[in-house]
């Protein structure tokens, strides 16, 4: 595992700025469930990891580690998937011309309903909790948004990135990465985020926004064994 605070940024995140969102039990450290399925340990290749257990519960939590992690024997990988990170390494945003609006309380049930229709990635109920939501509305339906997630003391993740399909191929995502990512930059941080790797699409659509791949992080969701 590298040194660098995104080699391990779960872990980073839940020591640091995030720490008033998680749960810890022994050597782990979870996000509430309600706001995100990850966990983190600081040694991901050390499979002793007491307090694991107790945090999953009976259902399933996920971690974000550059390479694979050394799981103990009482838990089982569900889901094991390859994400590229990617951090900006030249800011170059498009023109933001829409008229999107901080997302909050009233606006949870309508975030998780278009994450389960689009399925960009984990989404937990609370997750607008992990930082700033924006989204757009056509009426009083939420058609695109974008949010941060994972942050650490100097960068901090674009995610959450969604367009309804009706409302697909009209350039929302550039514009809701670059109104995101001119944000963190106000804020004296750098934006970064996951995509899955094989999503060649998405990924090219980041390259020209200033985005550079950083390295190749491993997505393992788990759950106690037999459960």
């Amino acid at each position: 595992m590298g040194d660098h605070p995104l080699s391990n940024p779960i872990w980073n995140g839940l020591t640091g700025p995030h720490e008033h969102l998680g749960v810890s039990a022994g050597k782990v450290r979870r996000y509430r469930p309600d706001v995100a399925v990850f966990v983190g340990v600081e040694n991901p290749a050390d499979p002793h990891m007491p307090g694991l257990l107790d945090l999953i519960g009976d259902g399933t939590c996920g971690f974000v580690t550059e390479g694979p992690v050394a799981l103990p024997p009482e838990v089982e990988p569900v889901r094991v998937a390859d994400v590229l990170q990617m951090i900006v390494a030249d800011w170059n945003p498009v023109p933001v011309e829409l008229d999107m609006i901080p997302l909050g309380d009233a606006d949870e049930l309508a975030m998780v309903e278009l994450v389960e229709l689009t399925k960009p990635g984990p989404f937990a109920p609370r997750a607008r909790l992990m930082g700033t939501f924006r989204g757009l509305f056509d009426n009083d339906r939420l058609i695109a948004m974008s949010g941060e997630r994972m942050r650490t003391p100097t960068f901090t993740e674009i995610s959450a990135v969604c367009t309804h399909p009706d409302y697909r191929n009209r350039g929302y995502a550039k514009q809701f990465v670059s109104q995101g990512g001119n944000e963190i930059v106000a804020d004296g941080k750098t934006p970064f985020l996951h995509v899955f790797a094989d999503n060649a699409l998405a990924i090219a659509t980041y390259e020209k926004l200033g985005f550079r791949p950083s390295r190749m992080m491993q997505f393992t969701v788990i759950r106690r064994r037999g459960a």
